[in-house]
């Protein structure tokens, strides 16, 4: 199988980091190239170079990436795209019950932080009336499973 390899951040400047940094290490990158966002991400992908103009994360499953539609959290869609780059699915905020307001929902970048019941969900996000944990099929863009994430506060 064919896997997303050498993510790496493009930075306004110009300048490039790898992927996974640590919060203090950021920090220490932003000083010392005077780079103040991330605005695309490049990857490896059967020995291509390949770029988007987005902030993306890889899948689970390392086939492709996941990134914010139009770049912006707000716009309550993620877009797939396979590991060269082309579209593979867009998903939007599920309508869950009656309650569900999708038009003022959201969902982050997955992976989720949280693990329930052993349970590695996919991302976070909230149906416009109720937060979730959510679990989406990254080829077809069909939820596999939701959960209300419990409060410890």
């Amino acid at each position: 199988m064919n896997i997303v390899q050498n993510l790496e951040r493009i930075w306004d400047n110009g300048a490039v980091s790898p992927e996974s940094l640590s919060v203090e290490a950021i920090d220490e990158f932003k000083n010392k190239t005077n780079a103040q966002k991330v605005v695309g991400s490049r990857w490896t992908f059967n020995g291509k170079r390949h770029e988007t103009k987005h902030y993306a994360n890889q899948l689970p499953d390392q086939t492709g990436l996941v990134h914010f539609k139009d770049g912006t959290p707000s716009s309550g869609q993620l877009v797939v795209i396979n590991g060269d780059g082309s579209h593979r699915k867009t998903i939007s905020v599920p309508r869950i019950n009656e309650n569900s307001r999708p038009e003022a929902g959201y969902l982050n970048l997955p992976p989720s932080s949280a693990h329930i019941n052993g349970i590695e969900w996919g991302c976070e996000g909230s149906d416009g009336h109720t937060d979730y944990l959510f679990d989406f099929d990254w080829n077809s863009g069909e939820i596999l499973r939701y959960a209300q994430p419990v409060r410890t506060w």
